[in-house]
């Protein structure tokens, strides 16, 4: 009897055993189940914003290819409109009976080459504007800087500047042209837009840099010297002298 007893109860342990075994492993099943469930539902989630991301990538693919068009029409008109411009003033001769800017002797195609090789910018918009502005000849007077009237060499300078965002004030201690000068750094090869001064009588004056001139000059550029010398674009084969010794070339940083 009591080896049955022992029996039932060993079965009975057993069975129980079993069941606890039945019952994790349904725990477990049912626990690995609502993981994979949940998982599913993430990645679920996750491939719906992949796949969003990858649709706003290409919207914005488009977009930057649309826009990479733009640039390369704009640049395109700008170039044109470059070109326009130099070949008017260039057929027009607007520095025609002017000894200094000795019209025969300046290289027109190096000069339409250097502008409109320049990458956009506020250095070539400096320049274009410089040469959009001998269109007329602006007579010189000391202490303006307007084209509505006239201008002197460093009022020339700073209006030009000015367009670019540049803003340089007059300091009643010292002529304009010095205030320029220490603004900017000196340097032995000008990039066209830079600066050259020159020493004169009642202060000195400068120029804007386009291109490489006669090789005895400090190269063609854009501005104006004295009351016979109205604004225009110069060869300054004729510039230095023992009146208006050259004082350098000055770096203008735009960007």
């Amino acid at each position: 009897m009591n080896e049955l007893d022992n029996l039932e109860k060993s079965s009975r342990r057993s069975a129980i055993i079993s069941l606890i075994g039945i019952l994790i492993f349904i725990t477990s099943l049912i626990f690995a189940s609502y993981n994979l469930f949940n998982s599913n539902k993430e990645l679920k989630e996750i491939k719906a914003e992949l796949k969003k991301s990858s649709d706003s990538l290409i919207i914005q693919k488009k977009a930057v290819a649309e826009l990479r068009n733009r640039i390369t029409g704009l640049k395109a008109d700008e170039s044109q409109l470059n070109q326009y411009l130099i070949s008017l003033i260039e057929s027009t001769q607007a520095n025609q009976g002017n000894a200094l800017a000795d019209g025969e002797r300046i290289d027109w195609s190096n000069i339409k080459s250097t502008i409109i090789n320049l990458p956009s910018g506020k250095r070539k918009l400096a320049l274009t504007i410089a040469l959009l502005t001998t269109w007329k000849q602006i007579p010189f007077e000391l202490g303006r800087n307007t084209p509505k009237s006239s201008f002197d060499s460093p009022g020339y300078i700073q209006y030009v500047l000015k367009q670019t965002g540049i803003n340089i004030n007059r300091n009643t201690v010292e002529p304009l042209s010095g205030t320029i000068m220490k603004l900017y750094k000196k340097v032995d090869k000008p990039l066209p837009g830079d600066l050259i001064f020159y020493k004169g009588q009642i202060g000195s004056f400068g120029f804007f840099y386009v291109a490489p001139g006669a090789k005895s000059g400090q190269g063609i550029a854009i501005g104006t010297l004295q009351a016979v010398s109205p604004l225009g674009i110069y060869d300054t084969i004729n510039i230095n002298t023992e009146y208006f010794p050259f004082i350098g070339y000055y770096r203008v940083e735009y960007d």
